[in-house]
């Protein structure tokens, strides 16, 4: 019988015990932070403000591939709106320019936007709740962004409301 009992107890030991190496590991948490990281929202704005129409564009661009662009003649002024969704093509490239353009830091401002008839971009990309944002003196673009300008005005033009 103690033979029994014994027995008896080693066994719920061993339950209770085992099939545990650790503290158990929350995945669901990082998966679905892996799927918010993957959704991105990319604001672009060119001003030019010595001129007299048309001296403002916009274009608001998210990772499902839907679109914005928005046109005034200056700021404040009432904007004209186009929605849009991106094709596959294009939303591919959109991504690709930005893997560029994020791969390094950056600056706050380049070169000088707005000191004299150039102009300014203006930046904000935004994914996992971290905006990051740059004004840019269209003249002295780095380098890394200089793709994502590039696709970013060509979408802009293309779908002009």
């Amino acid at each position: 019988m103690k033979w029994l009992i014994g027995g008896v107890v080693v066994a719920m030991f061993g339950v209770a015990c085992g099939g545990s190496e650790g503290p158990p590991v929350d995945r669901v948490d990082e998966a679905e932070k892996d799927i918010e990281c993957s959704s991105f929202t990319l604001r672009f704005e060119e001003f030019y403000g010595f001129c007299y129409e048309d001296c403002l564009g916009k274009l608001v661009v998210s990772s499902d591939g839907s679109a914005t662009a928005a046109r005034a003649d200056y700021l404040g002024q009432p904007e004209t709106t186009r929605d849009f969704t991106l094709t596959a093509e294009e939303l591919v490239a959109v991504r690709s320019a930005l893997q560029t353009g994020i791969s390094q830091p950056w600056d706050a401002q380049y070169g000088c936007p707005d000191c004299y008839d150039q102009g300014r971009y203006s930046l904000v990309y935004e994914s996992c709740g971290q905006p990051q944002t740059t004004l840019v003196d269209p003249e002295k673009q780095p380098e890394t962004l200089q793709p994502l300008f590039a696709k970013l005005r060509d979408l802009l033009r293309a779908n002009e409301p």
